[in-house]
Protein backbone atom coordinates (compact mmCIF):
# COMPACT_ATOMS: atom_id res chain seq x y z
CA UNK A 1 0.00 0.00 0.00
CA UNK A 2 2.84 2.22 0.75
CA UNK A 3 4.64 1.66 -2.25
CA UNK A 4 1.51 2.38 -4.63
CA UNK A 5 0.32 5.78 -2.69
CA UNK A 6 4.28 6.93 -3.04
CA UNK A 7 4.40 5.92 -6.49
CA UNK A 8 1.05 7.79 -7.43
CA UNK A 9 2.08 10.44 -5.61
CA UNK A 10 5.73 10.66 -7.69
CA UNK A 11 3.87 10.38 -10.96
CA UNK A 12 2.14 13.75 -9.71
CA UNK A 13 4.75 15.29 -8.53
CA UNK A 14 6.17 14.88 -12.38
CA UNK A 15 2.61 16.17 -13.64
CA UNK A 16 2.42 18.79 -11.87
CA UNK A 17 6.06 20.37 -12.31
CA UNK A 18 6.09 19.94 -15.83
CA UNK A 19 4.77 22.12 -18.86
CA UNK A 20 1.92 21.44 -21.03
CA UNK A 21 1.03 18.20 -18.68
CA UNK A 22 -2.79 18.25 -20.33
CA UNK A 23 -5.37 19.82 -22.75
CA UNK A 24 -6.33 22.67 -20.08
CA UNK A 25 -1.85 23.51 -19.76
CA UNK A 26 -1.97 23.56 -23.79
CA UNK A 27 -0.65 20.54 -24.73
CA UNK A 28 -3.27 19.34 -28.09
CA UNK A 29 -2.52 15.50 -28.37
CA UNK A 30 -2.58 13.67 -24.71
CA UNK A 31 -5.78 13.73 -21.98
CA UNK A 32 -4.98 12.97 -18.31
CA UNK A 33 -7.56 11.52 -16.43
CA UNK A 34 -8.47 9.79 -12.83
CA UNK A 35 -8.89 6.26 -11.95
CA UNK A 36 -9.46 5.20 -8.73
CA UNK A 37 -7.12 2.17 -8.35
CA UNK A 38 -5.66 0.13 -11.24
CA UNK A 39 -7.41 -2.05 -13.32
CA UNK A 40 -7.56 -5.58 -12.01
CA UNK A 41 -7.61 -6.92 -16.19
CA UNK A 42 -7.89 -5.64 -19.50
CA UNK A 43 -10.51 -8.57 -20.34
CA UNK A 44 -13.76 -7.05 -21.21
CA UNK A 45 -15.25 -9.80 -20.55
CA UNK A 46 -14.09 -10.88 -16.90
CA UNK A 47 -14.21 -6.83 -15.96
CA UNK A 48 -15.68 -6.58 -12.14
CA UNK A 49 -14.89 -2.87 -11.01
CA UNK A 50 -15.23 0.75 -12.26
CA UNK A 51 -12.04 1.26 -12.90
CA UNK A 52 -11.73 -2.21 -15.23
CA UNK A 53 -15.01 -0.52 -17.28
CA UNK A 54 -13.49 2.40 -17.65
CA UNK A 55 -10.23 1.07 -19.61
CA UNK A 56 -11.99 -1.67 -21.29
CA UNK A 57 -14.47 0.67 -22.99
CA UNK A 58 -11.88 2.77 -24.66
CA UNK A 59 -10.33 -0.62 -25.71
CA UNK A 60 -13.05 -2.60 -26.97
CA UNK A 61 -16.14 -1.81 -28.86
CA UNK A 62 -19.74 -3.58 -28.00
CA UNK A 63 -22.75 -4.17 -30.35
CA UNK A 64 -24.46 -1.30 -28.81
CA UNK A 65 -23.81 1.96 -27.12
CA UNK A 66 -26.01 3.58 -24.41
CA UNK A 67 -27.30 6.45 -25.49
CA UNK A 68 -29.67 8.86 -23.79
CA UNK A 69 -32.92 8.73 -22.51
CA UNK A 70 -32.66 4.91 -21.99
CA UNK A 71 -32.31 4.25 -25.53
CA UNK A 72 -29.77 2.40 -27.28
CA UNK A 73 -26.94 3.89 -30.10
CA UNK A 74 -25.38 1.70 -32.92
CA UNK A 75 -21.87 0.72 -32.49
CA UNK A 76 -20.33 -2.55 -34.26
CA UNK A 77 -23.87 -3.58 -35.61
CA UNK A 78 -25.07 -0.80 -37.59
CA UNK A 79 -29.21 -2.13 -36.68
CA UNK A 80 -30.82 -4.75 -34.73
CA UNK A 81 -34.35 -6.35 -34.65
CA UNK A 82 -35.77 -8.38 -31.86
CA UNK A 83 -38.22 -11.02 -32.64
CA UNK A 84 -39.17 -11.27 -28.91
CA UNK A 85 -37.55 -11.34 -25.47
CA UNK A 86 -35.68 -14.18 -26.42
CA UNK A 87 -34.20 -13.99 -30.37
CA UNK A 88 -32.38 -10.93 -31.67
CA UNK A 89 -30.58 -10.15 -35.49
CA UNK A 90 -27.57 -8.07 -35.60
CA UNK A 91 -26.72 -6.24 -39.07
CA UNK A 92 -22.82 -5.11 -39.03
CA UNK A 93 -21.15 -2.18 -39.84
CA UNK A 94 -19.14 -2.75 -42.81
CA UNK A 95 -15.10 -2.17 -43.03
CA UNK A 96 -14.23 -2.56 -39.38
CA UNK A 97 -11.25 -3.77 -37.94
CA UNK A 98 -9.75 -4.76 -35.46
CA UNK A 99 -6.23 -2.98 -33.54
CA UNK A 100 -4.21 -5.67 -36.24
CA UNK A 101 -6.18 -5.23 -39.29
CA UNK A 102 -7.99 -8.25 -38.92
CA UNK A 103 -11.76 -7.53 -40.41
CA UNK A 104 -14.06 -7.31 -37.86
CA UNK A 105 -16.69 -9.93 -39.47
CA UNK A 106 -19.59 -11.72 -38.15
CA UNK A 107 -17.84 -14.89 -37.35
CA UNK A 108 -15.41 -12.31 -35.39
CA UNK A 109 -18.63 -11.41 -33.21
CA UNK A 110 -20.28 -14.42 -32.04
CA UNK A 111 -16.80 -15.82 -31.46
CA UNK A 112 -16.32 -13.09 -28.66
CA UNK A 113 -19.95 -13.05 -27.59
CA UNK A 114 -20.34 -16.79 -27.53
CA UNK A 115 -16.88 -16.45 -24.90
CA UNK A 116 -18.63 -13.62 -23.32
CA UNK A 117 -21.74 -15.73 -22.46
CA UNK A 118 -20.24 -19.01 -21.25
CA UNK A 119 -20.83 -20.03 -17.61
CA UNK A 120 -17.19 -20.97 -18.11
CA UNK A 121 -15.65 -17.66 -18.88
CA UNK A 122 -16.86 -16.26 -15.41
CA UNK A 123 -18.28 -13.10 -16.38
CA UNK A 124 -19.75 -11.49 -13.46
CA UNK A 125 -21.88 -9.42 -16.24
CA UNK A 126 -23.03 -12.74 -17.88
CA UNK A 127 -26.46 -12.73 -15.50
CA UNK A 128 -26.74 -9.22 -16.55
CA UNK A 129 -27.16 -9.93 -19.99
CA UNK A 130 -29.24 -13.23 -19.86
CA UNK A 131 -30.15 -14.17 -16.19
CA UNK A 132 -30.23 -17.87 -16.37
CA UNK A 133 -30.42 -18.22 -19.57
CA UNK A 134 -27.75 -19.77 -22.11
CA UNK A 135 -27.45 -18.02 -25.09
CA UNK A 136 -25.78 -18.60 -28.73
CA UNK A 137 -24.44 -16.10 -31.57
CA UNK A 138 -24.49 -17.65 -35.18
CA UNK A 139 -22.80 -15.85 -37.45
CA UNK A 140 -23.41 -15.13 -41.47
CA UNK A 141 -20.67 -13.67 -42.73
CA UNK A 142 -22.34 -13.43 -46.30
CA UNK A 143 -25.45 -11.49 -45.32
CA UNK A 144 -22.92 -9.42 -42.47
CA UNK A 145 -24.95 -10.66 -39.72
CA UNK A 146 -25.11 -12.47 -35.86
CA UNK A 147 -28.11 -13.91 -34.56
CA UNK A 148 -28.98 -14.37 -30.86
CA UNK A 149 -30.94 -16.76 -29.64
CA UNK A 150 -31.33 -17.22 -25.86
CA UNK A 151 -33.00 -20.55 -24.04
CA UNK A 152 -35.32 -17.93 -21.85
CA UNK A 153 -36.79 -14.43 -22.39
CA UNK A 154 -34.44 -11.76 -20.50
CA UNK A 155 -35.54 -7.92 -21.60
CA UNK A 156 -32.63 -6.24 -21.00
CA UNK A 157 -30.19 -8.24 -23.22
CA UNK A 158 -29.94 -5.80 -25.78
CA UNK A 159 -28.92 -3.40 -22.57
CA UNK A 160 -26.52 -5.81 -21.81
CA UNK A 161 -25.05 -6.04 -24.45
CA UNK A 162 -23.86 -2.42 -24.46
CA UNK A 163 -21.79 -3.28 -20.91
CA UNK A 164 -17.97 -2.93 -21.15
CA UNK A 165 -18.01 -6.18 -20.56
CA UNK A 166 -19.55 -7.29 -24.08
CA UNK A 167 -16.87 -5.63 -25.74
CA UNK A 168 -15.25 -7.34 -29.04
CA UNK A 169 -12.09 -9.58 -28.39
CA UNK A 170 -10.56 -9.90 -31.49
CA UNK A 171 -8.90 -13.19 -32.57
CA UNK A 172 -5.65 -12.35 -31.20
CA UNK A 173 -6.78 -11.89 -27.94
CA UNK A 174 -8.89 -14.77 -28.18
CA UNK A 175 -5.75 -16.93 -28.92
CA UNK A 176 -4.18 -14.96 -26.03
CA UNK A 177 -6.45 -14.99 -23.09
CA UNK A 178 -3.45 -14.32 -20.64
CA UNK A 179 -2.05 -11.86 -22.84
CA UNK A 180 -5.67 -10.34 -23.08
CA UNK A 181 -5.62 -10.21 -19.00
CA UNK A 182 -2.40 -8.44 -19.31
CA UNK A 183 -2.94 -5.79 -22.16
CA UNK A 184 -0.29 -7.26 -23.77
CA UNK A 185 -2.16 -9.05 -27.20
CA UNK A 186 -1.80 -6.25 -29.16
CA UNK A 187 -4.22 -7.07 -31.90
CA UNK A 188 -6.83 -7.97 -29.54
CA UNK A 189 -8.52 -4.67 -29.69
CA UNK A 190 -11.49 -3.54 -31.37
CA UNK A 191 -11.79 -0.20 -30.06
CA UNK A 192 -10.57 3.47 -30.79
CA UNK A 193 -7.76 3.04 -28.41
CA UNK A 194 -4.72 0.58 -28.11
CA UNK A 195 -2.86 -0.07 -24.55
CA UNK A 196 0.53 1.61 -25.27
CA UNK A 197 2.36 1.41 -21.57
CA UNK A 198 0.97 -0.11 -18.62
CA UNK A 199 2.18 0.88 -14.97
CA UNK A 200 0.80 -0.41 -12.22
CA UNK A 201 0.08 2.72 -9.78
CA UNK A 202 1.96 5.44 -11.81
CA UNK A 203 -0.21 6.00 -15.14
CA UNK A 204 -2.00 3.68 -18.05
CA UNK A 205 -1.16 5.15 -21.60
CA UNK A 206 -3.70 4.65 -24.18
CA UNK A 207 -3.03 5.56 -28.15
CA UNK A 208 -5.80 6.39 -31.04
CA UNK A 209 -5.74 3.81 -33.49
CA UNK A 210 -4.74 5.33 -36.71
CA UNK A 211 -7.36 5.57 -39.20
CA UNK A 212 -10.25 4.45 -36.69
CA UNK A 213 -13.27 5.35 -37.51
CA UNK A 214 -16.14 3.44 -36.04
CA UNK A 215 -17.36 5.97 -33.72
CA UNK A 216 -20.68 4.76 -32.37
CA UNK A 217 -23.63 6.92 -34.06
CA UNK A 218 -25.58 8.75 -31.38
CA UNK A 219 -29.05 10.84 -31.59
CA UNK A 220 -26.66 13.84 -30.83
CA UNK A 221 -23.57 13.00 -32.67
CA UNK A 222 -20.32 13.76 -30.61
CA UNK A 223 -18.34 17.50 -31.09
CA UNK A 224 -14.45 18.11 -31.44
CA UNK A 225 -11.75 15.11 -32.20
CA UNK A 226 -10.45 12.22 -30.27
CA UNK A 227 -7.41 12.48 -28.92
CA UNK A 228 -3.85 11.01 -29.92
CA UNK A 229 -3.52 9.36 -26.06
CA UNK A 230 -5.44 9.10 -22.81
CA UNK A 231 -3.50 8.70 -19.76
CA UNK A 232 -5.22 7.26 -17.09
CA UNK A 233 -3.26 7.84 -13.50
CA UNK A 234 -4.73 5.91 -10.37
CA UNK A 235 -5.55 7.99 -7.47
CA UNK A 236 -8.06 6.96 -4.52
CA UNK A 237 -8.28 10.60 -2.58
CA UNK A 238 -10.76 12.59 -4.07
CA UNK A 239 -8.83 15.90 -2.27
CA UNK A 240 -5.51 14.82 -4.49
CA UNK A 241 -7.69 14.21 -7.64
CA UNK A 242 -9.38 17.92 -7.02
CA UNK A 243 -6.14 19.13 -6.38
CA UNK A 244 -4.35 17.61 -9.54
CA UNK A 245 -7.41 19.12 -11.80
CA UNK A 246 -6.81 22.66 -9.78
CA UNK A 247 -3.49 22.80 -10.80
CA UNK A 248 -3.27 21.01 -14.28
CA UNK A 249 -2.49 17.98 -13.73
CA UNK A 250 -5.74 16.17 -14.80
CA UNK A 251 -7.79 17.43 -17.71
CA UNK A 252 -10.29 14.90 -16.17
CA UNK A 253 -11.28 13.68 -12.77
CA UNK A 254 -14.30 12.34 -10.37
CA UNK A 255 -14.86 13.32 -7.02
CA UNK A 256 -17.46 11.73 -4.77
CA UNK A 257 -17.30 13.66 -1.66
CA UNK A 258 -16.99 17.00 -0.55
CA UNK A 259 -14.00 18.16 -2.36
CA UNK A 260 -16.17 19.24 -5.13
CA UNK A 261 -16.85 22.03 -3.69
CA UNK A 262 -13.54 23.86 -4.12
CA UNK A 263 -14.70 24.10 -7.77
CA UNK A 264 -17.69 26.51 -6.69
CA UNK A 265 -17.60 29.43 -9.37
CA UNK A 266 -14.63 28.03 -10.96
CA UNK A 267 -15.33 28.87 -14.96
CA UNK A 268 -12.50 26.70 -15.82
CA UNK A 269 -13.97 23.53 -15.71
CA UNK A 270 -17.73 22.12 -16.72
CA UNK A 271 -19.19 18.70 -14.87
CA UNK A 272 -22.22 16.41 -15.06
CA UNK A 273 -22.97 14.63 -11.80
CA UNK A 274 -24.55 11.11 -12.15
CA UNK A 275 -25.95 9.24 -9.23
CA UNK A 276 -25.59 6.26 -10.69
CA UNK A 277 -23.95 3.88 -7.91
CA UNK A 278 -25.67 3.24 -4.90
CA UNK A 279 -24.75 1.44 -1.58
CA UNK A 280 -26.36 -0.34 0.78
CA UNK A 281 -25.53 -3.45 3.10
CA UNK A 282 -24.89 -7.24 1.87
CA UNK A 283 -24.98 -9.78 3.80
CA UNK A 284 -23.08 -13.18 2.96
CA UNK A 285 -25.57 -15.59 3.83
CA UNK A 286 -23.38 -19.04 3.22
CA UNK A 287 -22.37 -21.35 5.77
CA UNK A 288 -19.78 -20.15 8.04
CA UNK A 289 -21.06 -16.63 8.02
CA UNK A 290 -22.61 -15.76 11.34
CA UNK A 291 -25.50 -14.20 9.42
CA UNK A 292 -26.81 -17.36 7.45
CA UNK A 293 -30.61 -18.15 8.12
CA UNK A 294 -30.19 -15.25 11.06
CA UNK A 295 -33.00 -13.19 9.67
CA UNK A 296 -33.04 -11.60 13.14
CA UNK A 297 -29.42 -10.83 13.19
CA UNK A 298 -29.53 -9.13 10.14
CA UNK A 299 -32.49 -6.89 11.16
CA UNK A 300 -30.30 -5.85 13.93
CA UNK A 301 -28.24 -4.61 11.86
CA UNK A 302 -30.26 -2.63 10.17
CA UNK A 303 -31.94 -1.13 13.77
CA UNK A 304 -27.77 -0.59 14.46
CA UNK A 305 -27.50 1.77 11.50
CA UNK A 306 -28.39 5.03 10.34
CA UNK A 307 -29.02 5.50 6.95
CA UNK A 308 -28.97 9.32 7.04
CA UNK A 309 -25.64 9.74 8.74
CA UNK A 310 -23.71 7.10 6.03
CA UNK A 311 -25.24 9.15 3.26
CA UNK A 312 -23.62 12.33 5.08
CA UNK A 313 -20.27 10.97 5.72
CA UNK A 314 -19.79 9.50 2.50
CA UNK A 315 -20.98 12.50 -0.03
CA UNK A 316 -20.63 15.58 2.09
CA UNK A 317 -24.65 15.51 2.62
CA UNK A 318 -24.96 15.69 -1.25
CA UNK A 319 -26.56 12.23 -1.47
CA UNK A 320 -29.77 11.01 -0.36
CA UNK A 321 -31.32 7.86 1.31
CA UNK A 322 -32.83 5.07 -1.17
CA UNK A 323 -35.57 2.53 -1.01
CA UNK A 324 -34.44 -0.32 -2.64
CA UNK A 325 -30.73 -0.96 -3.69
CA UNK A 326 -31.46 1.19 -6.83
CA UNK A 327 -31.43 4.98 -6.77
CA UNK A 328 -35.15 6.51 -7.06
CA UNK A 329 -34.16 7.42 -10.85
CA UNK A 330 -34.46 3.66 -11.48
CA UNK A 331 -37.61 2.43 -13.29
CA UNK A 332 -39.95 0.79 -11.03
CA UNK A 333 -37.67 1.41 -8.06
CA UNK A 334 -39.55 0.81 -5.02
CA UNK A 335 -41.24 3.92 -3.20
CA UNK A 336 -43.07 2.41 0.18
CA UNK A 337 -40.83 3.63 3.11
CA UNK A 338 -42.34 1.27 5.28
CA UNK A 339 -40.55 -1.66 3.76
CA UNK A 340 -37.51 -0.57 5.43
CA UNK A 341 -36.61 -1.09 9.42
CA UNK A 342 -36.50 1.56 11.85
CA UNK A 343 -33.63 2.54 13.85
CA UNK A 344 -33.94 0.97 17.38
CA UNK A 345 -30.67 0.21 19.22
CA UNK A 346 -31.97 -0.96 22.06
CA UNK A 347 -33.77 -3.83 20.00
CA UNK A 348 -29.99 -4.07 18.15
CA UNK A 349 -28.01 -4.14 20.96
CA UNK A 350 -30.18 -7.50 22.49
CA UNK A 351 -29.09 -9.23 19.06
CA UNK A 352 -25.96 -8.60 18.41
CA UNK A 353 -24.05 -8.25 21.93
CA UNK A 354 -20.06 -10.02 21.30
CA UNK A 355 -21.17 -11.13 17.85
CA UNK A 356 -18.10 -11.45 15.87
CA UNK A 357 -18.56 -9.68 12.50
CA UNK A 358 -16.46 -9.18 9.84
CA UNK A 359 -17.05 -6.19 7.40
CA UNK A 360 -15.60 -6.03 4.01
CA UNK A 361 -15.42 -2.56 1.88
CA UNK A 362 -14.32 -0.53 -0.90
CA UNK A 363 -11.66 2.67 0.56
CA UNK A 364 -14.08 4.47 -1.87
CA UNK A 365 -16.74 4.58 1.37
CA UNK A 366 -13.79 4.87 3.92
CA UNK A 367 -15.77 7.21 6.03
CA UNK A 368 -19.40 5.00 5.68
CA UNK A 369 -17.20 2.09 6.63
CA UNK A 370 -15.80 3.68 9.31
CA UNK A 371 -19.17 4.83 10.60
CA UNK A 372 -21.09 1.34 10.35
CA UNK A 373 -18.16 -0.66 11.88
CA UNK A 374 -18.59 2.29 15.15
CA UNK A 375 -22.25 1.62 15.01
CA UNK A 376 -22.52 -1.86 15.25
CA UNK A 377 -19.78 -1.62 18.04
CA UNK A 378 -22.05 0.64 20.06
CA UNK A 379 -23.96 -1.98 19.37
CA UNK A 380 -21.86 -4.23 21.25
CA UNK A 381 -20.73 -5.88 18.23
CA UNK A 382 -16.93 -7.09 18.07
CA UNK A 383 -15.86 -5.80 14.28
CA UNK A 384 -12.81 -6.16 11.85
CA UNK A 385 -13.27 -3.96 9.12
CA UNK A 386 -11.31 -4.22 6.11
CA UNK A 387 -11.60 -1.14 3.69
CA UNK A 388 -9.72 -2.39 0.48
CA UNK A 389 -8.87 -1.11 -2.36
CA UNK A 390 -11.95 -0.71 -5.49
CA UNK A 391 -9.88 -4.12 -7.29
CA UNK A 392 -9.25 -5.90 -3.68
CA UNK A 393 -12.59 -5.38 -2.71
CA UNK A 394 -14.40 -6.65 -5.68
CA UNK A 395 -12.57 -9.71 -5.54
CA UNK A 396 -12.82 -10.44 -1.63
CA UNK A 397 -16.85 -9.87 -1.34
CA UNK A 398 -17.24 -12.15 -4.27
CA UNK A 399 -15.53 -14.84 -2.36
CA UNK A 400 -18.49 -17.34 -0.67
CA UNK A 401 -15.76 -17.10 2.86
CA UNK A 402 -13.98 -14.23 4.32
CA UNK A 403 -16.30 -11.90 5.23
CA UNK A 404 -19.62 -11.12 6.73
CA UNK A 405 -21.50 -7.65 5.67
CA UNK A 406 -20.15 -6.25 2.40
CA UNK A 407 -20.66 -2.37 2.31
CA UNK A 408 -21.59 -2.43 -1.21
CA UNK A 409 -21.21 0.19 -3.64
CA UNK A 410 -22.82 -0.30 -6.56
CA UNK A 411 -22.06 1.07 -9.95
CA UNK A 412 -24.54 0.65 -11.86
CA UNK A 413 -23.91 0.98 -15.54
CA UNK A 414 -27.02 -0.48 -17.18
CA UNK A 415 -29.04 1.86 -15.17
CA UNK A 416 -31.94 -0.84 -14.91
CA UNK A 417 -32.74 -2.19 -11.66
CA UNK A 418 -32.15 -5.62 -12.18
CA UNK A 419 -29.02 -4.62 -12.15
CA UNK A 420 -28.47 -4.27 -8.86
CA UNK A 421 -31.26 -6.63 -7.59
CA UNK A 422 -29.07 -9.46 -9.50
CA UNK A 423 -26.05 -8.51 -6.08
CA UNK A 424 -29.05 -9.45 -4.03
CA UNK A 425 -30.70 -12.51 -5.32
CA UNK A 426 -30.16 -15.40 -8.08
CA UNK A 427 -26.77 -16.94 -9.26
CA UNK A 428 -24.17 -16.13 -6.73
CA UNK A 429 -20.40 -14.90 -7.29
CA UNK A 430 -19.33 -18.16 -6.65
CA UNK A 431 -21.24 -19.70 -9.27
CA UNK A 432 -20.92 -17.21 -11.75
CA UNK A 433 -23.51 -15.21 -10.98
CA UNK A 434 -24.04 -11.23 -9.20
CA UNK A 435 -25.25 -12.17 -6.24
CA UNK A 436 -22.88 -11.67 -3.56
CA UNK A 437 -25.68 -12.75 -0.44
CA UNK A 438 -24.57 -16.39 -1.62
CA UNK A 439 -28.58 -17.29 -1.19
CA UNK A 440 -30.68 -17.23 -4.33
CA UNK A 441 -33.66 -16.21 -3.10
CA UNK A 442 -36.06 -18.82 -4.90
CA UNK A 443 -39.26 -16.21 -4.28
CA UNK A 444 -37.77 -12.74 -5.30
CA UNK A 445 -35.77 -14.47 -8.39
CA UNK A 446 -38.80 -15.74 -9.62
CA UNK A 447 -40.34 -12.37 -9.78
CA UNK A 448 -37.55 -10.95 -11.65
CA UNK A 449 -36.92 -13.68 -14.38
CA UNK A 450 -40.79 -13.12 -14.90
CA UNK A 451 -40.14 -9.20 -15.22
CA UNK A 452 -37.97 -9.62 -18.19
CA UNK A 453 -40.02 -12.20 -19.80
CA UNK A 454 -42.41 -8.80 -19.96
CA UNK A 455 -42.30 -6.62 -22.61
CA UNK A 456 -44.78 -3.94 -21.04
CA UNK A 457 -43.26 -1.68 -18.40
CA UNK A 458 -46.15 -1.94 -15.94
CA UNK A 459 -46.33 -5.42 -15.53
CA UNK A 460 -42.28 -6.08 -15.43
CA UNK A 461 -42.58 -2.61 -12.73
CA UNK A 462 -45.46 -4.81 -11.16
CA UNK A 463 -42.72 -8.22 -10.74
CA UNK A 464 -40.06 -6.27 -9.51
CA UNK A 465 -41.26 -4.63 -7.25
CA UNK A 466 -42.39 -7.80 -6.03
CA UNK A 467 -38.83 -8.78 -5.76
CA UNK A 468 -38.40 -5.83 -3.31
CA UNK A 469 -40.19 -6.44 -1.14
CA UNK A 470 -39.12 -10.17 -1.11
CA UNK A 471 -35.33 -9.19 -0.49
CA UNK A 472 -36.55 -6.47 2.23
CA UNK A 473 -38.56 -8.60 3.74
CA UNK A 474 -36.02 -11.41 3.95
CA UNK A 475 -33.40 -8.54 4.85
CA UNK A 476 -30.76 -9.86 2.70
CA UNK A 477 -29.78 -6.35 2.23
CA UNK A 478 -30.26 -2.92 3.59
CA UNK A 479 -30.43 0.55 1.34
CA UNK A 480 -28.30 3.55 2.41
CA UNK A 481 -28.31 5.73 0.05
CA UNK A 482 -26.99 7.36 -3.18
CA UNK A 483 -23.16 8.59 -3.88
CA UNK A 484 -23.56 11.78 -6.11
CA UNK A 485 -20.05 11.42 -8.24
CA UNK A 486 -19.10 14.13 -10.16
CA UNK A 487 -16.68 14.65 -13.21
CA UNK A 488 -15.13 17.60 -13.98
CA UNK A 489 -13.90 18.52 -17.41
CA UNK A 490 -10.84 21.08 -17.95
CA UNK A 491 -11.87 23.72 -20.49
CA UNK A 492 -11.36 22.67 -23.82
CA UNK A 493 -12.46 18.88 -23.02
CA UNK A 494 -15.40 17.27 -22.97
CA UNK A 495 -16.94 13.96 -22.72
CA UNK A 496 -20.31 12.64 -22.47
CA UNK A 497 -23.17 11.45 -20.12
CA UNK A 498 -25.86 10.01 -21.02
CA UNK A 499 -28.59 9.51 -18.01
CA UNK A 500 -26.39 7.97 -15.06
CA UNK A 501 -23.69 6.98 -17.11
CA UNK A 502 -20.25 8.44 -18.04
CA UNK A 503 -18.77 7.01 -21.60
CA UNK A 504 -14.80 7.98 -21.41
CA UNK A 505 -15.26 7.14 -24.85
CA UNK A 506 -16.96 10.17 -25.92
CA UNK A 507 -13.58 12.24 -24.37
CA UNK A 508 -13.12 14.74 -26.99
CA UNK A 509 -10.33 17.78 -27.57
CA UNK A 510 -12.98 20.41 -28.51
CA UNK A 511 -10.96 23.48 -28.88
Amino acid sequence: MFRRTRATAVAALMCLTAAGCGVGEGSPDTIYMSLNTDPATFDPALAKSGDDYTVVRMLFDTLVRKDQGNTLAPGIAASWTAEDAAHYSFTLRGGLTCSDGTPITPSVVAASLNRFVSPQTGSVARTLALGTAKATFTADDAAGTVRAELTKPWADFLTGLALPQAGIVCPAGLADLAGLGQGTASGAFSGPYTLASSQPAVNYDLTLRAGYDAWPAFATPLEGRPARHVNFTPISDYSTIATQLLAGGLDVGTIGDESVRRFDGNSRFTSTTADNTTTYLAFNERPGSVFAGREDLRRAVGQAVDAQIFSDIISGARGSTTLSVGSAKVLCANTDPSLLIAPDLAAARRQLSGLPIRIAGTNLLQGGNDYVAEALRNAGAIVTLASLDNATWSTVTAAATGWDIDIQGDNNLMGTLTSSLLRVMGPPTDQGGRNKTGDVNDEGYAHLTQAMAQTDRAAQCDRLQAAQESFLRRIDAIPLATLPSTTFAVDGVSIRQFDDYLDPATLRIVR
